[in-house]
């Protein structure tokens, strides 16, 4: 599904896949997150160039998870960007990481990089943390549109993997909604206002107190927040990643 944010600005996703979007100004189109399968990325460059007519000048990943960077193949002719860090993460995917996912021989990596941040006359990216060591976010400052990437999930619960940071990832929303957006851009899920910022500030400082024991499991069953968020087996999943990284230490 496709839809239009602004002027300037689409969204597409569904079901709780990874959302891509495109971004579209004076000299082209940009494309954040390229998505898990090649026919969808495909699909979505015969949008820009067919029905849009506009030429993909910049494609953006925003970190190095399969969904949002393997459709990267359709667009191996464009310039990707990414924090050095996602492309050292994307170089490392070898034939074990590979093996139980869509066939791709190996990822295309990104062709230029940045260490901290990113700007031009649009756009503002930025590498944070929080979900994984290399999450960014990309702010469409005119239209004052925040793309969150995996940072941010509406509607679905997070995927907490073995390197997301929790106490990392709370600071960094708390420290995105002290500015305003009119649209936050999940990496799964709707389109929201600032109230996505808050939710998700609200479930990792609740899956924070799980952890600590200050807060039971039907405490957080009960809490609207947790239990209308769909894929709750992502839940359970997280759980056990964040505890397994306790454990090793």
């Amino acid at each position: 599904m496709i839809q239009k944010l602004s002027n300037k600005v689409y969204m597409v996703g569904g079901d709780g896949s990874a959302n891509v979007v495109i971004i579209v100004d004076s000299k082209g189109a940009i494309v954040v997150d390229t998505s898990l399968f090649e026919e969808k990325a495909r699909k979505i460059r015969e949008f820009i160039e067919g029905v849009l007519k506009k030429r993909i000048y910049l494609v953006i990943n925003t970190h190095y998870h399969p969904d949002h960077c393997f459709g990267n193949i359709v667009f191996d002719d464009v310039q990707i960007l990414s924090s050095s860090l996602t492309k050292k993460k994307m170089s490392l995917m070898d034939a074990d990481y590979l093996k139980d996912l869509p066939m791709i021989k190996k990822p295309v990596l990104p062709s230029i990089t940045f260490e901290e941040d990113w700007c031009d006359e649009y756009l503002q990216i930025a590498k944070l943390g929080g979900h994984t060591p290399d999450s960014s976010v990309v702010i469409v400052r005119d239209e004052k549109i925040l793309v969150a990437g995996d940072l941010v999930f509406n509607g679905f619960h997070p995927e907490i993997v073995s390197d997301s940071n929790l106490e990392q990832w709370i600071t960094i929303l708390e420290d995105l909604r002290r500015r305003h957006f009119n649209w936050v851009i999940p990496g799964h899920g709707e389109p929201m206002g600032m109230v996505s910022i808050d939710l998700m500030v609200r479930y990792l400082s609740k899956i924070k107190r799980l952890l600590a024991g200050t807060v039971t499991y039907a405490e957080i069953l009960s809490d609207d927040n947790f239990s209308r968020r769909e894929f709750p087996e992502l839940f359970s999943w997280g759980i056990e990643n964040l505890l397994s990284v306790q454990r090793a230490r």
